[in-house]
């Protein structure tokens, strides 16, 4: 993804938790939408074409599995989905992996972390 934008879309019903994750990613370069709940997810995830999502499973409108089944059904299969949530039992990641997500992260997440799943943007020495 050399010279590109790497967008993302931080969906947590918890604000606190939904800025401050987006706010550590776009110090580390990422662009960054924020959503509270399964609508607002859906809706940026069509306007901003994002590379990936990192979702809450515990969300007030529709459960985070339901959203991950709707967009491996509806959405883009290159879509990246990350279970962001503080179910660790391996029961409800195992849950996760089958809605259609790639990767389940447990909180507090580490933006260390992210780097791995996505790779910030290579910019040129200005």
């Amino acid at each position: 993804m050399d010279n590109e934008e790497v967008r993302l879309v931080v969906v947590d019903d918890d604000v606190d938790t939904a800025n401050l994750l987006a706010e550590l990613l776009q110090l580390e370069g990422y662009s960054v939408r924020v959503g509270h709940d399964a609508a607002q997810a859906l809706a940026l995830i069509a306007e901003f074409c994002p590379l990936g999502v990192l979702l809450d499973l515990g969300l007030p409108d529709q459960d985070g599995l339901e959203v991950a089944r709707r967009l491996r059904v509806d959405g883009d299969p290159c879509l990246v989905l990350v279970a962001v949530t503080g179910r660790a039992s391996e029961k409800e990641k195992t849950a996760a992996l089958a809605a259609g997500f790639d990767h389940v992260i447990v909180k507090p997440v580490r933006p260390g972390l992210l780097k791995t799943i996505f790779p910030p943007t290579v910019r040129p020495a200005v």
